[in-house]
Order: structure tokens, then sequence, then C-alpha cells
């Protein structure tokens, strides 16, 4: 009877993980929105890619990736699908909506399933139409938890479709015509667009909240991650903030957009690099406020913040030994400052000094 019991507990358990397991790919996609170029002037072209990370080598039918961009400041001119595996197109997509100002990305696989770790969806190019100086966003359109939405990654799982794209993709910003005359300089009645412009001006009149600009910005770091904090706001209109952020100070090359919260963990960061980090408040109208102070902080390197947390020097002096008021403990406390002040020396030096590179 032990023995039955012991066998029965043994299957419940290796069901269990198998489960566990099965539902944990299910949720290891990745949609990726890139270009090899940060900023670009009134004319040019640049290209854009949408790749799949299927890091659970899944097999994935379908992918669906429609782009939001701003019409006012850029031309989608072309959709590029010859150097994909998804070698189908849905109906009315992978098409230039250009009055929407949408891409409309859908591709399906011919063999039934698509397994590699990596996948170019479509590579899509941008022709710039402004001549103003402002930053504009490349982002997915109408990412949902379920497949219904028109950002997903899918598989079939028991004859149904599954949407295995856990997260809504990062979005793509890209600085124009740096050292032109700023957008905000122009009349606001000439236009309706709500791009981002890292100036720091009034820009409510152009489709901007009247939120608060975000306070008291800190960020301390690990290994490959960031954690940022900051003032809670208690704005009735407020719906949640986006964080900027990239390796040159007041060029923001990324956007993730989080909820009503006043602290955030941000991964896959480089160690040794620095990053620069700005936030904005966000009504239901996805209108923004003034950009927040910037922060910057070099990956791994705690005392490298320009605010560190408190926490860090409360950490510090937490591991003072119990000694007497003379002999090791005033040898310690000595040494400890010298490394303190050493460190705090360095990131200055290090921090007037790097240059650091564009993603």
């Amino acid at each position: 009877m032990k023995k039955t019991l012991f066998i029965i507990a043994g299957l419940l358990v290796s069901i269990t993980a198998g489960y566990t397991l099965t539902s944990a790919q299910q949720t290891d996609a990745s949609l990726e929105i890139n270009s090899l170029i940060t900023e670009a002037r009134v004319g040019d072209e640049f290209d854009v890619e949408v790749a799949l990370k299927n890091p659970g080598l899944q097999s994935v039918i379908s992918v669906r990736s429609w782009l939001d961009y701003n019409e006012n400041v850029l031309e989608a001119v072309s959709v590029d699908t010859n150097d994909t595996p998804f070698t189908l197109s849905a109906p009315g997509e992978t098409e230039v909506s250009a009055d929407q100002g949408l891409v409309k990305l859908g591709r399906s696989n011919v063999s039934g399933g698509f397994e590699l770790a990596e996948g170019k969806v479509a590579t899509v190019r941008f022709k710039v139409i402004t001549p103003y100086a402002i930053a504009t966003v490349i982002e997915a359109y109408d990412y949902q938890i379920s497949e219904l939405g028109h950002t997903s990654v899918n598989i079939v799982d028991q004859a149904f479709p599954v949407n295995i794209l856990s997260e809504e993709p990062e979005a793509l910003v890209i600085n124009l015509n740096p050292g032109a005359q700023p957008y905000a300089d122009v009349d606001a009645a000439a236009t309706t667009t709500t791009d981002f412009s890292p100036t720091d001006v009034n820009v409510t009149a152009f489709g901007f909240a009247n939120l608060q600009r975000p306070q008291n910005l800190q960020v301390n770091t690990g290994p490959g991650y960031v954690d940022l904090k900051w003032d809670s706001s208690v704005e009735s209109e407020l719906v949640g903030y986006n964080l900027y952020y990239g390796k040159t100070s007041g060029m923001y090359t990324r956007r993730r957009t989080i909820g009503r919260v006043n602290q955030y963990r941000l991964d896959g960061l480089n160690n040794g690099e620095v990053y620069y980090f700005s936030i904005t408040a966000y009504d239901s109208k996805s209108q923004e406020s003034d950009y927040s102070d910037e922060v910057a902080i070099i990956i791994n390197q705690p005392l490298s913040s320009t605010s560190p947390y408190d926490e860090i020097l409360a950490s510090l002096f937490a591991r003072v030994p119990l000694q007497p008021q003379n002999g090791p403990l005033v040898g310690w406390l000595s040494l400890s400052a010298i490394g303190l002040g050493g460190t705090l020396a360095f990131r200055k030096k290090s921090k007037s000094n790097l240059s650091p590179k564009n993603d």
C-alpha cells in the first residue's frame, strides 16, 4: 500500500513539474523593435526590424506586430518580408496604413510551426519628413495578453491559438534633426502630434497632459539591472508613468510604459556602461507630463548614482563591527571613509570622461 502511494505521489509530482515547465515555456517569447540608428535628419531613410526571440523553441504558427508611428513626422516607405520564415501574409496585413499611422504586420508559417530560437518578422523602412528637432516613437500597437490584440506571438495548444508574448515590446525612440529648431517652437495650431521632445519646455499646449512632472527620481543598480523609485503622486488623472532611458544624456533611445507605481526594476542592461534615465507621468489619453530630472548610473556600480538610495549608505554603515571606540574600529572607519571617497571620486571622474555608445 505504501509503495503504491509513493508511486502515485511520484506521478503527481512529475505531472505537476511537466505542467509548470510547459506553462513557463509558453510565456518566454518576445518581440524586439530595433534600428541600427538612433538619430536621423529630414529626408533620411532608415530601417526598423521586428524580430522574434523564441528561447523555448516553441512551435510558433503566427506573429502579429502592428507598429504605431507618427505620420506627421515619419513616412512608412516599404515593408520587406523577403528574409523571414513566416512566409504567409494575413489578409489585409503586411501593409502600410498611412492615414492611421500604422504598419500592419501579420505573418504565419505555411509549414505549421517555427521552432528556431530567433527570426525576423519584417523590416520596415521609414523616411523623416519633418525638419524640426524632436524625438519620435515607433511602438507596438494594441498589445493584449490574449491572442485578440494586434501584437501577439501564437502557438496552437489543444487545437486553440495561444498568445505566448507575455510583455509588450519596448518602444523604439529615434531623435530627429539634432541641432535644428525645436518642435516646441512651432505654432501649436499647426499640428496635432503628441511625440515627446527632450527639450525642457512647457509643452502642455502641444497635447501633453497637465500633470505634475515626477519628482525625486532615484536609481540604484546591481548586475545587469537598475531599481528606480520616485515620489508618489495623488493626482486623480494620473494613470501611470513612461520610463525613458539611453546611453547619451538627454537622448533616450528606449521607452518602457509602466503602471501607477513609484518604483520599478529594469533589467537586461550592460554591466560597466553608463545609462541615463528620466520619467514622465501620463493620463488616460496617453498625454504626458514634462520630464523628471535626469539621473545616470554605471550598471553594477551602486555608488555611481547621481542620487543613490539612502539604504546604500545605511547598509554600508550597518556592517561596522561592534568594537571599542579606539583600536580596530578607528582603522576600519578610516579605511571605509577612504574607500567610499575614492569610489565617489572615481565615479565623478569616470562619468566626466565616459563617452557612451548609442544603442
